[in-house]
């Protein structure tokens, strides 16, 4: 398995980093750096200052090799059709996913921010994308990567790993 990853310019090398090493470790696989790219004018709701996912999922997917993985990164704030926000989509035929970090520097009363936090949340959004691009759905397991994140105390209560069902479903 090999997974392209792909970022707009101001998302921070050392995510990147984190992302290539631990993503390579949990799927068993070849991470590889990617190439940058730019977020469109066309893909930006102007009123809502957010870029919808599924256009740039399209205009990616052509990017990479055919049978790999391509999971783009950016610092851009996302959102999809009936959804104010997503912390990243998954386009499963087209094997790409995208993640935003924007709504990942936050903290709340329980959980103060923090950049180890940050780098975390990130891995897990890229983990739970990944899995959308290996078939896995949403888990019921709330402690589950495959949980579905509606807010970050979801996130940071499922956490980078997969439950035994869905670890499964890994290759």
């Amino acid at each position: 398995m090999r997974i392209w990853i792909f970022r707009t310019t101001d998302v921070d090398s050392k995510v990147l980093n984190h992302l290539q090493e631990n993503l390579a470790m949990v799927f068993c696989g070849t991470v590889e750096s990617g190439k940058t790219f730019e977020l469109k004018e066309k893909e930006l709701h102007a009123a809502r200052g957010q870029y919808k996912s599924t256009p740039i999922l399209w205009r990616l997917r052509i990017l990479k090799p055919t049978q790999d993985f391509l999971l783009a990164v950016t610092e851009a704030d996302l959102y999809a059709d009936g959804l104010n926000f997503v912390f990243g989509e998954a386009y499963l035929a087209a094997r790409c996913a995208i993640i935003s970090l924007a709504r990942l520097k936050a903290g709340y009363p329980e959980k103060p921010f923090t950049a180890e936090l940050f780098l975390r949340r990130a891995l897990t959004e890229a983990v739970h994308e990944v899995g959308h691009l290996l078939g896995i759905g949403h888990c019921p397991q709330p402690t589950c990567v495959m949980h579905f994140s509606n807010s970050l105390y979801d996130t940071d209560r499922k956490g980078p790993t997969f439950c035994s069902r869905c670890q499964e479903f890994l290759p």
